[in-house]
């Protein structure tokens, strides 16, 4: 995934962790459930990877806009 991004292996890591560890802390504060990422097809979603594309991308609403 760190290619997708041009990132070393290393750097995309933390990024990722780091990401996920605000995650948890968000639903935590807000006291819902975030035990572990969502799958599809049996597959792990990389939750880091898809908020940076979809930011990149303009936002949720230009992406789920773009594909109606």
């Amino acid at each position: 995934m760190a290619k997708i991004l041009n990132k070393d292996p290393v750097t995309y890591e933390k990024e990722r962790d780091n990401f996920l560890k605000d995650l948890r802390h968000f639903h935590e504060t807000r006291g819902t459930l975030f035990k572990k990422s969502p799958k599809i097809n049996g597959k792990d979603i990389d939750l880091y990877l898809l908020y940076v594309v979809v930011t990149a991308h303009g936002g949720w609403i230009k992406v789920s806009l773009f594909f109606i």
